[in-house]
């Protein structure tokens, strides 16, 4: 974690960045002759995660230079780090005019697509670039995992076998078989697959912790945990390996092992998503929701005062401890980012409806039945609602309406 002379240092850093911005996006200095500054400007900016002050540069540029590529791209990442994925959309779009076709473009477009919700659009997009030949196997491996975030295992599969045909070797693609294995419920296969490739990248490292997971799925955790130790022993400053051995500790119940490990890798990575997050899960599964509070606190402090996915966590914690005015104020900040099948919607408003914001409540449930009719939770909460102000016909009505659509 930054000290805080390094945290004064950066902002001050930034703060000298952001006045070189103005000057360079000044309307009278837009010159094609200033874009190899603006470009420097940016990688500075967004080095120090100022991606919001990074765009008005790259649009500078794109306006004396619509078909720069570098900024093009960086257009698109910048609005995606944002969390602004409709105008990455839109810059994506720009960019396909100048880049037609480019893979990496398209994974973007499905990435960002898939965000949106908009799986079968997504996956359109990955399987055309499946089947392009000028993709190449590197991309592949991208693809196949993008197939594999829209659920279509069976087109993933098929793809990591392409790489392997060609490249027997690719630890990315034995760990993307082995991956597809898992998701479809097969430990056993996965377990066959992470040997096969231990056949030919013997001692690898990650496909040992593959194995091991799978090893943990079929319920032979003392044989996970063996194994894990074995490369925390060869390589004692793993963050990876000490993760995935608190994972295991985890599901043997010694929590106070597992514990130890996280704390250990927050010793020296002090950000570590994973760790901080899993805090926050045992103090849960202790029954202990102020040490949940305090642990989504601190993983705030440290990825950011707005991440989303903590920020949710710390909603529901909010919500299951009996402060839904909290969870609300909360979760209601996270909507307008989220996409339309994200539990926060529903989330949200199931905090409105403890904390008496019936209106609001009310209002969230018809925003996701505009997006999914048939979404169960929304009409049972109008139900309720209903019932709650003794229309009584409303609520049955709701009622019969769900029960037709789940039959």
């Amino acid at each position: 974690m930054a000290d805080g002379n390094s945290t004064d240092r950066n902002s001050a850093l930034k703060s000298h960045l952001v006045a070189a911005r103005d000057l360079l996006v000044a309307p009278h200095r837009l010159d094609v002759s200033d874009n190899p500054v603006r470009m420097g400007v940016v990688a500075a900016l967004r080095s120090l995660g100022a991606h919001a002050q990074a765009i008005p540069l790259y649009d500078a540029v794109l306006a004396t230079a619509p078909a720069f590529q570098p900024a093009l791209i960086g257009r698109v990442d910048a609005s995606v780090a944002e969390g602004d994925l409709q105008a990455a959309l839109s810059h994506i779009a720009a960019a396909l005019t100048v880049m037609p076709a480019d893979p990496a473009v398209l994974l973007k477009q499905a990435t960002v697509l898939r965000r949106l919700g908009d799986m079968a659009e997504a996956q359109e997009v990955l399987r055309t670039l499946a089947a392009d030949p000028a993709t190449t196997q590197h991309q592949k491996i991208a693809v196949a995992r993008g197939l594999m975030a829209v659920r279509d295992f069976d087109g993933a599969d098929r793809l990591f076998g392409q790489v392997l045909a060609k490249q027997p070797k690719s630890e990315a693609a034995w760990i993307g078989r082995a991956d597809v294995a898992l998701a479809l419920g097969d430990p056993p296969l996965a377990i066959a697959r992470c040997e096969l490739g231990l056949e030919q990248l013997a001692g690898n490292s990650a496909l040992q912790q593959k194995l091991a997971n799978a090893l943990q799925r079929i319920g032979r955790t003392d044989d996970a945990i063996g194994i894990l130790q074995t490369l925390l022993h060869r390589d004692p400053r793993s963050a990876t390996v000490q993760f995935a051995l608190a994972a295991a500790q985890r599901a043997a119940g010694r929590t106070d092992e597992a514990a130890s490990l996280y704390s250990e890798i927050l010793k020296r990575s002090p950000s570590h998503r994973g760790a901080l997050t899993a805090q926050i899960e045992m103090a849960l599964l202790a029954g202990d929701m102020d040490a949940g509070l305090a642990a989504c606190d601190q993983a705030l402090s440290r990825l950011g005062a707005q991440d989303p996915e903590i920020l949710r966590r710390k909603g529901q914690i909010l919500l299951q401890s009996g402060q839904p005015a909290d969870a609300f104020a909360v979760l209601s900040g996270l909507r307008s980012e989220a996409p339309a099948a994200s539990p926060v919607h529903l989330q949200a408003a199931r905090a409105a409806l403890d904390a008496g914001e019936v209106v609001q409540a009310e209002a969230i449930f018809n925003d996701i039945l505009r997006s999914d009719p048939t979404n169960a939770q929304a009409i049972l909460g109008l139900a309720e609602l209903a019932e709650a102000r003794g229309d009584l016909k409303s609520a049955m009505t709701l009622l019969e309406h769900h029960i037709q659509t789940a039959d």
